[in-house]
């Protein structure tokens, strides 16, 4: 039997706990399973078939105490298939979340999970570090989207209707002029999701920028599984159909529509066409929100550069200031020791006052030179103002919370 587990890193993160339901018909996948989950905080639940995962999910609604995940393994060959296990969970409680567990990791095989309602897939062998990542991150975002709030649906539905109530090709022209009103990349996919869902059709966006990848959906940021199909999809071709996706990949912009009116060519047509200058009109909004992030980055470093220079030439300036002091006060000293020494060298008097008179002359002399470098101190100074002029102006970032834009 092949290894399950990659043992060669066993890192692993903290999960919050759960109720995990897994289903598998091998004892010694789902027991290798269950001690890491277990180990992490977790409870868990098992069943070797498809049946008896539904059985437990009954049983356990009547409880009150219904999983928050079900692994599942996919080569399952006896009884009900682990895809009909997992729409006959979904039919049960749509909110659970599933992981695909198999032997293979091709397209076709994700998109069947997919298919059938999974969350995320993981290939075998899989190291327990990340069983237990996806674990905890499927379980949060369970989480968070059963408190996610009511009214933000119904603010969602209520932009639907206003979008659909428009001509096919209104939608289109509003989106291409609005798009590039857009300042984030949140901002973007939320609204090419609403253009595309004015012709009813439900999708995914990636936008792809040098700095971060946002693949978002309908209904908020994709799930790992849906993110890994788009993350496949994007290396294919530029316009490509799949039974009733289409996928439409530009450099910053993948579009995953994932119910295509396949039985009506005409409507496949106009809705391929318009997901095209959606697209393209997409494209060329990131690249703008690319540039706009550059000149802030740029913006920035150009801040910092100024704050280092400033205080640079300011120490600079005090340097100078604290040598033009050093060299009166050792002038002044040299002098002073000079006329000290007259006792012991037996000069005259006349001798003592030339020596004298030429030790005070040299040392007004450089003191003159010091007092004739005040410009340059202006010059310092003009500098120190205008790097200060400089490091106040920087361009803001916008706000990562997409605002609300009327378009329709």
């Amino acid at each position: 039997m092949n290894e399950l587990f990659d043992t060669t890193h066993t890192e692993t993160k903290a999960a919050p706990g759960g109720r995990i339901l897994i289903v598998d018909d091998d004892p010694i996948v789902a027991g290798m399973l269950g001690v890491s989950l277990s180990a992490a905080g977790h409870e868990i639940l098992e069943a070797n078939s498809g049946e008896e995962a539904l059985a437990r999910l009954a049983e356990s609604r009547n409880a009150g105490t219904l999983p928050d995940l079900v692994i599942l393994d996919i080569e399952m060959p006896d009884g009900m298939d682990s895809y009909e296990t997992c729409r006959k969970l979904r039919v049960a409680d749509a909110n659970l979340p599933v992981i695909f567990l198999s032997g293979h990791d091709e397209l076709d095989d994700r998109l069947r999970a997919y298919d059938a309602g999974g969350d995320d897939f993981m290939a075998k062998p899989f190291m327990p570090d990340e069983v237990l990542r996806k674990a905890g991150l499927a379980i949060e975002h369970k989480r968070r989207r059963e408190a996610a709030s009511e009214d933000k649906r119904t603010s969602f539905d209520t932009a639907m209707m206003a979008l659909t109530s428009l001509g096919e090709s209104g939608v289109t022209l509003k989106f291409s002029r609005s798009a590039l009103g857009c300042r984030t990349q949140h901002a973007l996919a939320t609204l090419t999701i609403e253009a595309m869902g004015a012709f009813g059709i439900n999708c995914h966006v990636q936008l792809r920028a040098p700095t971060e990848t946002l693949t978002w959906t309908q209904h908020g940021p994709a799930s790992p599984l849906e993110e890994s199909v788009i993350d496949k999809s994007r290396l294919m071709d530029r316009i490509f159909s799949f039974r009733n996706r289409l996928i439409i990949n530009y450099d910053t912009v993948s579009l995953l529509v994932t119910n295509m009116p396949i039985e009506n060519d005409d409507l496949c047509g106009r809705i391929r066409d318009h997901a095209a200058m959606i697209i393209e009109a997409t494209e060329l909004a990131v690249d703008n929100i690319n540039l706009r992030t550059e000149a802030i980055m740029r913006s920035d470093e150009l801040h910092q550069l100024a704050i280092a220079s400033r205080k640079a030439v300011e120490d600079l300036r005090k340097d100078y200031r604290d040598l033009q002091i050093a060299t009166r006060l050792e002038l002044n000293s040299m002098a002073n020791t000079i006329e000290d020494m007259y006792i012991h060298l037996g000069l005259s008097d006349s001798q003592e006052l030339t020596v004298s008179n030429t030790v005070r002359a040299s040392t007004d002399r450089v003191l003159a030179l010091f007092d004739r470098s005040s410009d340059l101190d202006k010059n310092f100074a003009g500098i120190v103002e205008e790097l200060t002029k400089v490091g106040e102006h920087t361009v803001k970032q916008e706000s990562e919370t997409a605002p609300e834009v009327e378009l329709w």
